[in-house]
């Protein structure tokens, strides 16, 4: 399946079943969250895909315009965070529906757990994307 095109989306984290979200204010270098909706999703939960030159992505909330990114030192468990600047993702095919996220210049993909197992509820880095954590679903907004 070919990555999503340009737009806006809601986007889902497989095996948790909760979206990326924005909570109005996204103070750079603080972690992205993820939430469950209760009710319609909302611009909280809509973020831009900007590709690139070499079907690189840049993701942006729609809500504050912050840019979703990485920190400097990036190691497994590290938080996807918010950043003024342009932060490149590559975004590939993972299966029917789903896809996986990462960082362009590295093997590191992001990844959200059921509460059980990932509690602070934000977007994480892990080497490998081989189970649901790393699957992400685009919902056209």
């Amino acid at each position: 399946m070919a990555p999503p095109s340009p737009g806006n989306y809601y986007i889902k984290n497989k095996a948790s079943g909760y979206f990326l979200t924005s909570d109005g204010t996204n103070k750079s270098f603080t972690p992205v969250p993820t939430t469950k909706p209760t009710g319609d999703l909302s611009e909280s939960e809509c973020f831009n895909l900007r590709k690139t030159d070499g079907d690189l992505y840049v993701i942006s909330s729609t809500a504050t315009g912050s840019n979703v990114g990485s920190p400097a030192n990036v190691a497994d468990g590290s938080a996807v965070i918010w950043t003024v600047g342009d932060q490149y993702f590559k975004i590939t095919d993972a299966g029917p529906g789903v896809f996986n996220i990462r960082l362009s210049n590295e093997n590191r993909f992001w990844y959200d757990e059921v509460a059980m197992l990932q509690p602070s509820r934000v977007v994480l880095l892990k080497s490998g994307q081989t189970d649901d954590s790393c699957y992400w679903i685009f919902q056209a907004a």
